[in-house]
């Protein structure tokens, strides 16, 4: 077998539980699972930058959310979006240069994956929340899982090849 489709069938193997997973679990959402997993072969196959860069985009949108939604959007105006995001991915940028948040790119895509699972379940409130209808807990655990199944199909792919 070529190593082009053994590749394609691993992938394809992989991501159909993957999503089979999501159907099941709610707090799995497979889209961010297949953004974390090309961040996780982005960055040389390294699970802990993809989760430390990941989990810190993701925060970093939920505090943007938190603070939308506080007093201190109120007395920023009609640029209060603007301003927070701006602070905010000011900060994302500004993180990376510490050893534990190297990578940029992870956590702009976690950043802006956190803002639309967010906005597209209609839980843009829910951050505050201690709980796992938090989109955070939903976002962290699938940039988890989203290693987890790019590093199986990567053993997949090297079994068949």
């Amino acid at each position: 077998m070529s190593a082009h489709m053994s590749l394609s069938v691993s992938v394809a193997v992989v991501g159909a539980i993957a999503t089979y997973v999501w159907g099941q679990w709610d707090t799995y959402n497979v889209w961010i699972g297949f953004i974390a997993w090309a961040a996780f072969l982005a960055n040389n196959n390294c699970m802990k930058t993809t989760v430390q860069s990941g989990v810190m985009g993701a925060v970093l949108a939920g505090i943007a959310f938190i603070l939308m939604g506080s007093g201190i959007a109120d007395s920023l105006g009609g640029a209060s979006a603007a301003v927070i995001v701006g602070v905010t991915v000011f900060a994302l940028v500004w993180l990376t240069s510490m050893p534990m948040f190297t990578s940029a790119t992870t956590a702009v895509y976690t950043y802006a994956a956190t803002v639309g699972y967010a906005l597209g379940t209609s839980s843009t409130g829910a951050f505050q929340e201690m709980s796992m209808s938090n989109p955070l807990a939903t976002v962290i655990v699938s940039i988890v899982g989203g290693c987890l199944f790019a590093m199986a199909a990567n053993k997949l792919n090297a079994a068949i090849s």
